[in-house]
């Protein structure tokens, strides 16, 4: 009777922490149930525990593919429970897999999502002045990609096509420009031509900048770290890329 009076307790007790990952407190009873009695053929299971065949069947099918118990024999099969021991080897993998899995599809997205929210808000606007100086600060640092739609004159500088050569020797350098712009390059920079699109830009892994004519013809950028933007430029670029050569020139 102190065993059965264990028995329970200790099934009451982590019944609600197994039922988070899956465990019933059936199971757990059948699993005790063996553990104690030996050998049981399900039937025996069954009446034991005053529940129909059938849901002891699909208990104990389920018991056996975790590993904690094990069949014996045929006809009538014999169930054993594998040593507590075993068995909690077995638990406390399936919960790292648990948890690894928890951390790897909720918990980063969910902290890239939130450290970068105040960056939804974080446009700046740049003046014409210091537009090559913003350009020439993106390229400047690391980043694994450097992307580059130049639709206008008046943007590329010396020091800016220095850059972007001794880029193309570490990192993914793209140039896409529109075929009125008689632009020399390095060889080493990949670049395409297209009839015409939308404004210019710069991206790179950290951030996008904008490029826009105003009504007055000067120049000045828009700037954004936020990460939603940065992949929709990603995005539009490689569009762009695709589409110089299978369009004819056209985007």
């Amino acid at each position: 009777m102190s065993k059965q009076i264990s028995v329970d307790e200790i099934i009451g007790r982590i019944g609600k922490i197994g039922s988070v990952f899956g465990i019933s407190r059936n199971e757990l009873k059948v699993y005790f149930l063996l553990l104690v009695n030996g050998k049981m053929t399900a039937k025996d299971v069954s009446n034991s525990m005053n529940i129909s065949y059938t849901k002891v069947y699909s208990i104990l099918s389920k018991l056996e593919a975790r590993g904690w118990i094990k069949r014996v024999g045929k006809k009538p099969s014999l169930y054993s429970a594998n040593p507590v021991t075993d068995v909690w080897v077995s638990v406390k993998r399936n919960i790292m897999d648990m948890v690894e899995r928890i951390e790897r599809e909720l918990i980063i997205p969910m902290s890239i999502l939130f450290s970068s929210t105040t960056s939804l808000y974080n446009v700046i606007s740049v003046s014409s002045e210091n537009l090559p100086n913003m350009i020439t600060q993106l390229l400047a640092e690391p980043s694994n990609i450097y992307y580059f739609a130049l639709s206008f004159d008046g943007i590329l500088n010396d020091h800016i096509v220095k850059l972007l050569e001794s880029n193309s020797y570490r990192s993914d350098v793209k140039v896409i420009l529109v075929d009125s712009m008689k632009i020399e390059l390095p060889q080493v920079v990949q670049k395409k031509y297209v009839n015409s699109m939308f404004g210019s830009g710069l991206i790179t892994d950290k951030g996008i900048l904008l490029i826009i004519k105003s009504s007055e013809e000067s120049l000045y950028g828009l700037y954004s770290n936020h990460v939603y933007f940065i992949d929709i430029g990603k995005v539009y670029f490689q569009y762009l890329w695709g589409q110089s050569e299978n369009l004819g020139k056209n985007a």
